[in-house]
């Protein structure tokens, strides 16, 4: 079966617009969408968006960024914003999906990191407190909106994000108080996620945020680990590696998409990073898939 020519970009989890959830939130039972998809969400992608996908029972294989993951309840799988994903689940599969905009975790401050990233979370089977928000947050949408929503919302999603960095700081999310280096590659990290294919150089990126380029690759070397073109490169080959695996463009056009003008030189370019050519990466993931596929599954999916 072909694969889509283009990653589907969607504004929420079966929606097409905030228009229709102005609390830029949107919550829902898991098993609404998964029952209504015969139990198998194809890949794509939300701007402006993270979600949160609690399990309660059933199990599951996540594929994220080309990654895939057997889950199995009881758990979370937090997805960020523009991660591909897509899922297989059982028939016994139950829970609740939250997602949340960008601009409403922002107001969580600090915490909402916690829900801002890619992860998946084991969760005690004898904890229910996270059980107990995402069920309180779901009753809270559910409900006739009164002058109070926007409140409880907001208090409900920054309890989630404090207790969820709280059961896996080193994975999820608690970081230690920001000093100004910090913000700074925060906020190129966040220039780099959205102009990646327009090929900026250092220098612009510096420029915008008031540093110098030294200062900025300074910054990058001391929290990273990495100079800041490294950083830039790799957003692009991850981008890539997502076309790759998602799509069925010809690598020439992937080139274009990615902001390349030749694809000769986008090829010696993914090879450089990634050790192996993008016709060689793709048939080695296709090959991971297909042996994935004939292997012992997860519930069966019917069509």
């Amino acid at each position: 079966m072909r694969k889509e020519q283009s990653i589907p970009t969607v504004q929420l989890y079966g929606e097409q617009s905030w228009q229709q959830t102005p609390d830029y939130l949107h919550c829902e039972a898991l098993i609404t969408r998964s029952r209504e998809h015969h139990f198998k969400i194809r890949p794509h992608r939300h701007p402006g968006i993270s979600q949160v996908f609690y399990l309660r029972s059933g199990s599951g294989e996540a594929n994220i960024d080309g990654q895939t993951l057997q889950i199995e309840a009881p758990m979370l799988i937090l997805i960020s914003q523009m991660s591909v994903h897509d899922f297989r689940w059982s028939a016994d599969v139950s829970g609740t999906v939250l997602s949340v905009a960008t601009s409403r975790l922002e107001r969580a401050g600090q915490p909402g990191g916690a829900l801002a990233q890619t992860a998946l979370v084991w969760l005690p089977s004898e904890d229910r407190l996270i059980e107990q928000l995402m069920d309180m947050l779901l009753q809270e949408y559910r409900r006739t909106p009164d002058k109070d929503r926007d409140q409880v919302l907001q208090a409900l999603i920054d309890l989630l994000a404090i207790n969820i960095a709280r059961l896996q700081p080193g994975q999820v999310g608690e970081q230690p108080r920001r000093h100004r280096g910090q913000e700074h590659l925060q906020q190129f990290l966040d220039r780099v996620n959205r102009d990646y294919v327009m090929q900026r150089t250092v220098e612009s990126y510096a420029q915008e945020l008031g540093i110098t380029a030294p200062y900025l690759n300074q910054l990058c070397r001391e929290l990273t680990g990495r100079h800041a073109l490294q950083i830039m490169h790799e957003r692009i080959v991850l981008e890539a590696r997502r076309y790759l695996i998602y799509t069925a463009l010809r690598i020439s056009e992937i080139a274009y998409q990615l902001g390349f003008a030749d694809p000769a030189y986008f090829t010696r370019f993914f090879r450089r990073l990634s050790g192996q050519s993008p016709r060689e990466f793709r048939r080695h993931q296709r090959n991971q898939t297909s042996m994935q596929s004939s292997s012992a599954g997860i519930g069966r999916p019917s069509r």
